[in-house]
């Protein structure tokens, strides 16, 4: 009784600040141990459990990593003085592209090159 009365008192401190995952948190338990020593300890005391705080954790919505993919330009090739530039299969998974799928290549600016899958 004793323990089941302190440990109410100590639920109902946090409780009124925090959520019941923060509360559990600082108690060092789970939050479903949490809710069973609660239930359990108010029933036998004949108390009405907490009202925990309704706040919410707002997560820092973190943006993708740009990878950047380095690769030097090489020529190759018996037919002449092609240039060439290997690009990482993850690039055309990111832009899910398929074999067989007809792209534009344009010249923006002067040093970029944009790539787009044609619409037809």
């Amino acid at each position: 009784m004793k323990r089941d009365a302190e440990f109410l008192r100590k639920v109902k401190e946090l409780a009124s600040k925090n959520n019941m995952g923060a509360t559990a948190k600082a108690l060092k338990i789970p939050v479903y141990t949490l809710k069973a020593r609660l239930l359990s300890a108010a029933m036998k005391l004949g108390e009405i459990p907490p009202q925990f705080a309704n706040t919410r954790v707002v997560k820092k919505v973190a943006k993708p990593k740009k990878r950047k993919y380095l690769d030097t330009v090489r020529v190759s090739g018996k037919a002449g003085s092609s240039m060439r530039v290997i690009i990482p299969q993850q690039i055309f998974q990111e832009l899910d592209w398929n074999k067989g799928d007809n792209i534009v290549i344009r010249r923006s600016g002067k040093n970029k090159i944009v790539i787009e899958k044609s619409a037809g």
